[in-house]
C-alpha cells in the first residue's frame, strides 16, 4: 500500500465531477487500499478519490474502528434529526468548523 499525496483547496481535480466507476478492478480495489493507508497516515475520517488526483466516485471512510469503501455512492434516504458537530476536510488542512 501506498501513501498518496493528498490534493490541496484550489486544486482543479478536486471541483471536476467525477467519473462513476462501471467495473471494480484490480486498479479499484489497489486505489482503494492506498487510499485507506493515506487517509489513516493523515488521521483523517474520510478521503474522496479525487483528493489523490482521482477523478473517479470512490470514498473510504472511517466509523468507529470499522472503515468501509463505497463506489459510486448515492443519498437514496435521508432519516433522523440534524445533529451539529465540528467537520474538517483533509484537503483544506489546518481548518475545522461546525457545520449541521
Amino acid at each position: 500500500m501506498a501513501i498518496l499525496p493528498i490534493r490541496i483547496w484550489g486544486d482543479p481535480v478536486l471541483t471536476r465531477r467525477a467519473a462513476a466507476v462501471s467495473r471494480i478492478t484490480h486498479e479499484e480495489r489497489k486505489l482503494i487500499q492506498d487510499m485507506i493507508a493515506t487517509m489513516k497516515a493523515a488521521d483523517g475520517a474520510g478521503l474522496a478519490a479525487p483528493q489523490v488526483d482521482v477523478s473517479k466516485r470512490i470514498f473510504v471512510f472511517r466509523r468507529g474502528d470499522d472503515i468501509h469503501a463505497l463506489v459510486n455512492p448515492k443519498i437514496i434516504k435521508r432519516e433522523g434529526g440534524r445533529k451539529v458537530g465540528s467537520e474538517g476536510c483533509l484537503s483544506i488542512p489546518g481548518v475545522q468548523a461546525k457545520v449541521p
